[in-house]
């Protein structure tokens, strides 16, 4: 089990030392500081989540908020940070997931554990002999 710890934070330092992760949490503290596009990808986020509920569970969907959604989308493009952090964000996400496609369909043999773990009479668990 330590093992197996010890590997996910192995892999989670490998995460954050890649160009992607740094350049992720640089763009994302340069939405933080700037409170104009902050408020926008805020507000674009907001409606795109709305707008995706709607559709998921089939309640209509007004023109205004089609309006609303297409404005937004508009002004957001115009903005180069904005532009910049959802790429960034993208493909941040897309590695993600091709990580935890990894992890749950492994390539390969099972390694079996180094520690065998077993309940002792008290209910506690034994991670070492």
């Amino acid at each position: 089990m330590e093992e197996l710890l010890a590997k996910a934070n192995e892999l989670g330092l490998m995460i954050k030392g890649t160009e992607l992760y740094k350049r992720l949490v640089d763009i994302s503290g340069k939405i933080d500081r700037d409170e104009p596009a902050k408020a926008l990808l805020e507000e674009y986020i907001s409606a795109s989540e709305e707008l995706h509920y709607k559709e998921q569970t089939g309640q209509p969907i007004e023109a205004e908020e089609k309006k609303k959604i297409k404005e937004l989308s508009e002004r957001a493009a115009q903005s180069d940070l904005i532009k910049e952090y959802i790429a960034t964000q993208s493909y941040y996400m897309n590695l993600m997931m091709q990580i935890q496609k990894a992890i749950s369909e492994p390539v390969g043999e099972p390694i079996a554990e180094s520690r065998i773990i077993k309940p002792t009479e008290g209910g506690k668990i034994i991670t070492d002999f």
